[in-house]
């Protein structure tokens, strides 16, 4: 008997195989591309890190104002570092006093304007510690706001 694989084998085998020169220069170009594409687009020059600083960095103490006007504070809520001030500007039509919510962990007695504060007017206070202290017009507890000192 015939083995089917060994006929299989020898007409193959028998045909010549056609030359394809074009093929290897295309392989040549696309090769020369990707490394091309390697150089051109690769990692860039190295560049030394750059230190991070350690600890806090000592920073300037910085002013910022909350208006008053129609009953509303603005901002109603701020954000500042120990050490900065407030500066509560009255631009409404009449005079208002400003206190410090009566609440144990943020009531601070100087964050008080004492008097009242007239048209125009202006209450400073600078924040020590740091915590979270309320306050609003006297007389009219609807009208808050909030100091966070980190």
């Amino acid at each position: 008997m015939t083995d089917p694989f060994a006929i299989l084998t020898a007409s193959s085998s028998s045909r010549p195989e056609p030359s394809r020169p074009h093929m290897w220069s295309l392989i040549i170009a696309v090769l020369l591309l990707l490394i091309a594409a390697i150089l051109v687009l690769g990692p860039g020059p190295r560049v030394a890190p750059v230190p991070q600083p350690t600890g806090t960095v000592a920073r300037e103490p910085r002013t910022y104002t909350v208006f008053y006007r129609f009953g509303v504070y603005s901002p109603t809520n701020l954000r500042i570092h120990t050490g900065d001030t407030v500066r509560f500007r009255n631009d409404g039509s009449l005079p208002i006093r400003i206190a410090s919510d009566p609440m144990p962990t943020s009531a601070v007695p100087e964050f008080d304007s004492v008097t009242a504060v007239p048209t125009g007017g202006i209450f400073s206070f600078t924040f020590a510690n740091t915590g979270i202290f309320g306050y609003h017009t006297a007389g009219k507890e609807n009208e808050t706001g909030t100091i966070i000192v980190r």
